[in-house]
C-alpha cells in the first residue's frame, strides 16, 4: 500500500486519483439524479455516502453518514462540516468495500451517477439513491440546491434541506456585500497539478458560480466545463487579474512550492501582490463547499468589516 501526503491510497497513483476526481465531476455517465432502487421515501438515518460532497451535505442536514470512502481525505479536502469520529472508512472513493458496506447495514446508500455501474451490487446491500450535487453549467449553484432538496426529500428531512438552501443563499449575499469593493476586478481561480501545470476554472465551475453569485468577475470566461489544464506559460495572458490559487488536494503544499518556479515569479499577479493562496476546496461539494469557498475568498481579499474563514 502506498501513501499520498500521509493518506493510504492502496496503490492509486496521483494521476489516477486526478482522473477519478475529474470523472466524478464530468464522467461519461448520464448526469442526472436518479432513484436506482425504487423504495418509499421517509425518514432515514442510517446512510452510507459514497461521495464526499454528499457526505458534507448530509452532515449539514443533521444526519451523519455511517460510512464514507477515505474519511481522512474528506478531512483534508472538504474540512467543513467536520465528520464525527464514528464514521467508518468504507474503502476508496470509486471502489468501495462491499463487504464492509454490508456489515454496516445501512438503510440507504447515496452515491453520484458515476457509480451507476456498481448499482446492482450496491442494491444487494440497501436501496440506492444517486444524487447530483454538481454539474458544470452556468446553473451550477441551482443544481446544487436542487440536489440538496432532492436528497433531503429522500431521507425525510425537507425542512432541513430548505434551511440549508436558505442559509447558503444568505451566506453568499453577505459575502457579496463584503466583497463589493472587488466588483469589476477580474479574478482567476486555479489549482496546481504540478510545478508546470494548473487547472484553470471557468464560469461553469462551483468556484465560478460563487464568483457570479457574489457579484465578482471571472477573468476566464471561455472555458466550457469545469476546468482546463494549462501550462504555466498561459497565465501571463491574464494581465491585471488577481490570482486565487487553491492548494492541490493530491499534492498538498504545491501552491506554495510554485514560488520557486522562475516563470511563476515573472507573472504580474505575483510581482504586484495580487496572489492569494487558499486551502483546497472540493469543487463538486455542493452547497457546503460553496459557502466555504466564499468564506475563504472573503478572508483572503479582505472583505469589508473583516472576516474569518
Amino acid at each position: 500500500m502506498t501513501e499520498l501526503a500521509g493518506v493510504p491510497m492502496a496503490g492509486i497513483s496521483r494521476r489516477a486519483l486526478l482522473a477519478g476526481i475529474a470523472t466524478s465531476c464530468i464522467g461519461g455517465f448520464p448526469l442526472k439524479a436518479a432513484v436506482l432502487s425504487e423504495t418509499p421515501t421517509g425518514t432515514v438515518s442510517r446512510i452510507a455516502a459514497l461521495d464526499w460532497g454528499i457526505a458534507a451535505t448530509l452532515v449539514s442536514l443533521g444526519v451523519a453518514p455511517v460510512g464514507i470512502p477515505a474519511p481522512a481525505w474528506y478531512a483534508r479536502y472538504v474540512v467543513d462540516p467536520s465528520l464525527p469520529s464514528s464514521v467508518v472508512d468504507v474503502g476508496l472513493l470509486f471502489t468501495p468495500n462491499f463487504e464492509l458496506l454490508q456489515a454496516l447495514a445501512p438503510q440507504l446508500i447515496v452515491a453520484t451517477p458515476v457509480l451507476q455501474q456498481a448499482a446492482p451490487m450496491l442494491q444487494r446491500i440497501a436501496p440506492v439513491y444517486a444524487d447530483l450535487l454538481f454539474q458544470p453549467t452556468p446553473d451550477v449553484l441551482e443544481i446544487a440546491e436542487q440536489g440538496t432538496l432532492g436528497l433531503a426529500d429522500r431521507i425525510g428531512a425537507r425542512e432541513a434541506g430548505e434551511r440549508l438552501v436558505d442559509a447558503t443563499r444568505h451566506e453568499l449575499t453577505v459575502r457579496a456585500e463584503r466583497l463589493s469593493g472587488h466588483a469589476g476586478k477580474p479574478l482567476l481561480v486555479a489549482s496546481p497539478l504540478d510545478n508546470r501545470h494548473v487547472s484553470l476554472f471557468g464560469p461553469d465551475s462551483l468556484y465560478g458560480g460563487v464568483l457570479r453569485r457574489c457579484g465578482l468577475t471571472n477573468a476566464e470566461m471561455t472555458i466550457r466545463g469545469e476546468f482546463n489544464i494549462v501550462g504555466l506559460e498561459k497565465l501571463g495572458a491574464y494581465g491585471d487579474a488577481t490570482m486565487i490559487l487553491l492548494d492541490s488536494p493530491v499534492a498538498p503544499g504545491m501552491a506554495a512550492r510554485l514560488t520557486e518556479n522562475r516563470l511563476w515569479q515573472t507573472f504580474s499577479f505575483v510581482r504586484e501582490g495580487r496572489l492569494h493562496v487558499l486551502p483546497a476546496v472540493l469543487g463538486s461539494g455542493g452547497l457546503p463547499s460553496a459557502s466555504r469557498f466564499a468564506r475563504l475568498l472573503t478572508a483572503a481579499l479582505g472583505g469589508k468589516g473583516g472576516d474569518t474563514p
